[in-house]
């Protein structure tokens, strides 16, 4: 998954919690403090926005913020345990002189 795709997915789950909450863009900008274009612009996953950001809008949407990231792949068990493996080998152990 790109990270476009990543901030699409984040951006709907966002634009859906925020319909059942009954706010408008503009009022969860005005609660998160940032600007109604800033809500548009994550809703259209456009927008990579700062980790603050995110855990403001799960608190005012009264959301977890694993909801907001539902939908999202897996990584890949393989890759990862490729990328682990040969980044173990580079971190050779330190040797301490007494």
């Amino acid at each position: 998954m790109s990270n476009r795709e990543i901030l699409r997915m984040i951006g709907r789950n966002i634009r859906e919690a925020r319909q059942k909450a009954g706010l408008t863009q503009e009022c969860l900008a005005e609660l998160a403090g940032v600007h109604v274009q800033t809500i548009g612009a994550i809703e259209r996953g456009g927008f990579p926005f700062a980790v603050t950001t995110f855990a403001r809008v799960s608190q005012f949407l009264e959301i977890s913020p694993n909801r907001l990231l539902e939908g999202l792949d897996e990584p890949d068990p393989q890759r990862t345990a490729r990328i682990k493996k040969a980044m173990a080998r580079k971190r050779a152990p330190v040797r301490r002189k007494p």
